[in-house]
């Protein structure tokens, strides 16, 4: 019982002192030690948006910019016309200045991905707020491309 116990100990220590160190390594601050960023907040951060009211803004509001957070392979398969593709991983290499000057010039931005589930959406509105401030506060299609496809709204195809 006591070898357990020491046991145990030993590795609760390590795993401490490991989540210490990885947390001190550069652009590794891991939330759970109070470092980490903020999570992304509705109406700081992004507005959930319904698919309704995305249609709404997309016919009536010119210059009003989707972006897909989709792979290109389902961008590729259908997508909102003239939607940009933007992956939150690859960010920064994929934010060029005619990108910025487009999302900054937008009336409105609404982001959408491929299912229910919104938290790469909501991620990416935080990560686009912070590089691009100008930037109209985004929209986050709640149901992503699935419900525009299943409102049988306008898809355009290829890239």
């Amino acid at each position: 019982m006591r070898r357990v116990v020491l046991e145990s100990a030993v590795v609760l220590l390590l795993v401490l002192v490991l989540g210490t160190v990885s947390n001190l390594l550069p652009s590794r601050h891991l939330p759970w030690w109070g470092r980490g960023q903020e999570p992304p907040r509705a109406g700081q951060d992004f507005q959930l948006l319904d698919v309704d009211s995305a249609y709404a803004l997309w016919e009536s509001l010119p210059g009003t910019v989707f972006i897909d957070t989709r792979t290109a392979q389902e961008y590729d398969a259908g997508h909102v016309p003239q939607a940009l593709r933007l992956e939150l991983p690859s960010l920064d290499d994929m934010l060029d200045s005619t990108v910025r000057e487009r999302l900054a010039s937008a009336p409105a931005v609404v982001i959408y991905g491929s299912s229910e589930e919104t938290d790469i959406e909501q991620l990416l509105a935080q990560a686009l707020r912070q590089r691009i401030p100008e930037m109209p506060l985004p929209y986050v299609l709640m149901g992503g491309f699935p419900h525009w496809e299943a409102a049988d709204f306008t898809v355009e195809q290829g890239s």
